[in-house]
């Protein structure tokens, strides 16, 4: 009988084989691919390549669903957000949210620093606490990043009083698909369906999919991070922030 990390695997190869477009499927192989970490060795799952991040029963679904690791505290302000308030040049027509919401919490609960990596089930996992300490740990004082956890809907875009005259309609404007690279269709290529979840919310898995299912896989080589839209289209320049912002 096969193991739950072999059947993982040979799904992923399945799913590769299926779609050539896809150079890796999934969280395996990816980044995100923890099962052979010297930590990852809660008894109940061990080596697993989900259970760092869910769990199948008692979930905190506050956060995303079945999301089993820790995260940061922000009751007593634990995030700085950008905003009007504490970015001056910012003129934000969108609300953005006191503290980051659900997709962007999970994303933070390891990459502002404040959470060990191996801190899920309840508790920290195979020894002494890891935590992320190069050029992928934001901090938290997201101030120097693009803005998350705001609705970015018609009421914030287009030419108009209280509009983002520099945004597009997220409800007609479709994202801009490179000439070639890396990329694989949603059945709603519109910046609402594909960018923000449908619910016209922006957050980080606006701009990166840690499950690599829509948009770009994750390549080691041309998209290490995991980013939705990569490659070219003659003249357009970046594809993922052209797809939002009329420049």
């Amino acid at each position: 009988m096969k193991t739950l990390n072999q059947l993982t695997r040979t799904l992923a190869l399945g799913a590769l084989l299926i779609t050539p477009a896809m150079v890796q499927a999934g969280i395996v192989g990816s980044p995100h691919d923890f099962s052979g970490e010297a930590w990852n060795v809660k008894p109940s799952d061990q080596n697993s390549v989900c259970g760092t991040c869910h769990t199948p029963h008692h979930g905190d679904s506050a956060v995303v669903p079945l999301w089993a690791h820790g995260t940061t505290d922000g009751s007593g302000g634990g995030w700085k957000m950008y905003n009007n308030a504490n970015v001056p040049v910012a003129n934000l027509q969108a609300t953005v949210d006191a503290q980051p919401a659900g997709p962007s919490k999970a994303c933070l609960s390891c990459h502002d620093g404040t959470v060990a990596v191996n801190q899920y089930g309840g508790a920290v996992q195979g020894g002494s606490p890891y935590f992320i300490t190069n050029s992928a740990k934001l901090g938290t004082d997201l101030t120097h990043t693009h803005p998350i956890s705001l609705t970015y809907d018609n009421t914030v875009a287009g030419i108009g009083t209280g509009k983002d005259k520099w945004l597009y309609n997220p409800d007609t404007r479709n994202v801009l698909q490179p000439d070639s690279g890396l990329f694989v269709t949603d059945n709603d290529m519109t910046v609402n369906g594909f960018l923000l979840g449908g619910k016209h919310r922006l957050e980080c898995t606006s701009c990166h999919d840690v499950h690599n299912q829509v948009g770009t896989p994750f390549d080691k080589d041309l998209n290490p991070k995991l980013v939705k839209i990569v490659g070219t289209q003659a003249g357009k320049g970046s594809l993922l922030c052209r797809s939002c912002h009329d420049k």
